[in-house]
């Protein structure tokens, strides 16, 4: 299969492969093709991408220009392509959502150390309210939607056990769970975001230099709300959610 012309991006991996997805139609996602691709081929120009928040992610623009693609690297054919697509949509929001929190718990320690060992006044600064309240606050949070997250991944790892894999869940219940991973990816990384910086700027100069991980942490919370789907697209799938609700009701 030819494929031309087609611009895109991917995080650079080490693997020299790449999934690729595109279209036989312009403009009609019905027809979506999966392709696994060989880098080394011709037609395949990839180059890297800098992001100054997050100088150690590699992301690449690729370019293909008349790359012929094997039949046997046909992952999935015209019209699966948008079936495979979607099929992984799910487990993809809630990594993400893991990852923020994970940045939020990694923040809330590394606030907690030093607002235990540093002392100001003769007393540790955790026992200042303006330090100890908002830190138990942003604590408090982190608990609140990881105890979410927690039980959503085991109400979706007992369905997909139960209907025999992620396409067989019936199509009521999908939509319910891709609302509600949507929801947990918006809330996750907007509170990855507050969290990180609020941990940072409780920890004063310490929390800008790079003797820890809090510069990273900051770094990486600002593009938690881009990828996997900008909080604008979640919230749009959101909002297209309660329509359906608002359908099946029959009011």
């Amino acid at each position: 299969m030819q494929i031309n012309p087609l611009k895109g991006f991917y995080i650079l991996t080490q693997t020299g492969y790449v999934v690729c997805y595109a279209t036989t139609e312009a403009n009609n996602p019905n027809q979506m093709a999966q392709f696994l691709i060989d880098t080394s081929w011709d037609g395949f120009r990839v180059e890297r991408v800098n992001i100054p928040w997050v100088p150690k992610l590699w992301l690449g623009k690729e370019e293909l220009n008349d790359l012929h693609v094997p039949k046997e690297y046909v992952l999935g054919a015209p019209g699966k392509g948008r079936e495979y697509l979607f099929e992984g949509l799910v487990p993809e929001r809630i990594s993400i959502a893991i990852m923020s929190l994970a940045q939020c718990w990694g923040s809330v320690a590394h606030a907690a150390i030093y607002a235990n060992l540093r002392e100001q006044f003769n007393q540790e600064i955790l026992k200042f309210q303006g330090v100890g309240f908002l830190l138990s606050d942003l604590w408090a949070q982190t608990t609140n939607l990881s105890l979410g997250m927690l039980k959503f991944c085991q109400a979706y790892d007992e369905k997909v056990e139960k209907f025999g894999g992620d396409m067989e869940i019936p199509g009521n219940i999908q939509q319910a769970m891709v609302a509600s991973a949507s929801q947990l990816k918006y809330q996750s990384a907007k509170l990855s975001k507050d969290v990180c910086y609020e941990a940072g700027n409780l920890m004063g100069g310490a929390g800008l230099c790079d003797n820890t991980l809090m510069h990273d942490y900051i770094n990486i919370s600002r593009i938690q709300e881009i990828v996997g789907g900008s909080r604008q697209i979640q919230q749009y799938i959101m909002s297209r959610a309660l329509r359906t609700l608002y359908k099946m009701s029959g009011i």
